[in-house]
């Protein structure tokens, strides 16, 4: 059985609900539960009950036949249960006419309340309420009184009559709206790029809106955390707003006006300047090679990302950032199943902060972060800073193998540590096994590994493999403090 097309009338007004814990997305309202049930009840098929089916072939012996007849009126009692999908609504704010268009979230407001969201609450010029809060407990005569309270955020007496009145009422209609297929959108400022923006609208449109509202300012936030706020020009098919669910809908972004174009052409312009491996951008990044060192610049605030893909693993590899200023920071991490992310200031393994015009970073072969390393990712990045001298930094990058050092009576092979203390961050922590300084985050991870694989000689303060020929052979004489790690003693 076909379900009839729905024309659903119904209006009701609400207060705003006090700001809570949950914050609604894009154009998402929350209302109570009694709405739910008179939106039903507003239904057309509902109160026509003589759309129900009469099967005239029904055979109450046959069980095919009950089986069809049950199906056919659990259908029909579906169908007085149907409201449109999606359901949109029209609200108005009595107090200054502001008028937009809403979906719906869930029907679990308050009796006589309605939730907006942030974006519907600036598009109809509302001061959302103050949470509610109890009043301070009182003694003696005033305890029974039910004149003035105390508010408990500026101990001022509050009229709650007075207080109600002032509240702007919201007058919520049921409205159905067009499948929209083009909206235009005016940016606000100079310098949007529609090339990098389209991508995003689409996708801020659909994870969060369910309508659009002619005249509205849409804002939406950047990769880095950045606003932007648009104006709502067009639609197609015309009208004051349309549904932009299920539907495929074409983002356009034209300038406001002419001189705002020139200035975003502008801007453009210069930032295609400063692209990536241009004469006044960042350099590229690629592969570092431990056999000459890489020459680069970077712009302020821009990271530039290296990958060593491979190295004499029986030897320590060393890092080294040279430049002028000493206003550019090195980070390492190791490229592994456990990390994937490239290195940045709040997430790397190793990292030299300095103002030092070179800075090293160097690691042995028995750091426990190295294990299962398939490659090292390298970040040179240009700090932000006030006081910049220059926005483009120059620099120069070295990876190399170091020898490891081999001292008279100590074994030339054996698993050392960096003995370096002072290149170790604040949030590091030194292992009490091999004494070698790691991240805290990494610890329980690097002494389960450590003391399981290492030993620490407590004589001469040396570490080795625990199955490596270097320490079964190691030695330490009665007599005097010489020491080896050979056969012949």
């Amino acid at each position: 059985m076909a379900i009839p097309d729905i024309s659903l009338k119904w209006s009701a007004a609400f207060k705003v609900a006090p700001k809570g814990n949950k914050i609604l997305p894009g154009d998402k309202i929350l209302l109570p539960q009694s709405a739910l049930e008179q939106l039903l009840a507003a239904s057309p098929v509902t109160n026509t009950a003589n759309n129900r089916p009469v099967n005239a072939t029904f055979d109450p012996f046959n069980p095919y036949s009950l089986a069809a007849a049950r199906a056919e009126q659990a259908e029909w009692r579906d169908a007085q249960q149907t409201l449109p999908q999606p359901l949109t609504f029209r609200l108005v704010n009595t107090k200054n006419g502001n008028v937009v268009h809403a979906g719906i979230m869930e029907f679990s407001a308050e009796e006589g309340e309605v939730g907006l969201s942030p974006f519907l609450l600036e598009a109809l010029g509302v001061t959302r309420p103050a949470p509610r809060t109890k009043p301070k407990s009182r003694s003696g005569s005033d305890a029974g009184s039910s004149t003035p309270i105390i508010d408990l955020t500026d101990e001022k007496p509050i009229d709650l009559t007075k207080e109600e009145e002032e509240e702007p009422r919201i007058t919520v209609h049921a409205k159905q709206l067009p499948k929209g297929t083009y909206v235009r959108l005016r940016p606000l400022e100079a310098g949007y790029n529609p090339g990098d923006w389209k991508a995003l609208l689409e996708r801020h449109l659909r994870e969060n809106y369910t309508t659009l509202t002619n005249g509205e300012i849409l804002t939406v936030r950047g990769s880095k955390s950045e606003e932007f706020r648009f104006l709502i020009d067009k639609f197609k098919p015309e009208g004051d707003g349309i549904c932009v669910v299920d539907t495929d809908l074409e983002v356009d972004i034209e300038a406001l006006n002419e001189e705002q174009a020139r200035e975003t052409l502008k801007q453009i312009m210069a930032k295609a300047q400063r692209a990536p491996g241009t004469a006044e951008g960042s350099s590229v990044g690629g592969n570092l090679d431990i056999w000459k060192a890489i020459e680069g610049q970077v712009l302020e605030g821009d990271y530039i990302d290296y990958e060593l893909p491979s190295w004499d693993r029986s030897q320590a590899i060393e890092f080294t950032l040279s430049n002028e200023d000493g206003e550019l920071d090195l980070f390492i991490s190791p490229h592994s199943a456990r990390q994937r992310a490239k290195p940045r200031d709040n997430e790397h393994v190793w990292g030299d902060f300095s103002n030092d015009s070179a800075k090293t970073i160097t690691l042995q072969p028995s750091n426990i972060e190295l294990d299962g390393a398939e490659s090292l990712l390298v970040s040179v990045n240009s700090r932000k800073s006030a006081g910049s001298l220059k926005p483009l930094q120059r620099f120069s990058l070295r990876a190399k193998s170091v020898p490891r050092e081999s001292k008279a009576g100590r074994p030339e092979n054996p698993v050392l540590i960096d003995e370096d203390t002072e290149m170790h961050n604040v949030d590091d922590e030194q292992c009490k096994n091999c004494h070698q300084w790691v991240p805290k985050r990494t610890m329980m991870l690097h002494e389960n590994f450590c003391l399981r694989n290492n030993i620490l000689c407590p004589h001469c303060q040396n570490v080795f493999q625990k199955k490596s020929q270097e320490w079964r052979d190691h030695w330490h004489c009665e007599h005097d403090s010489a020491y080896g790690s050979t056969p012949e003693r």
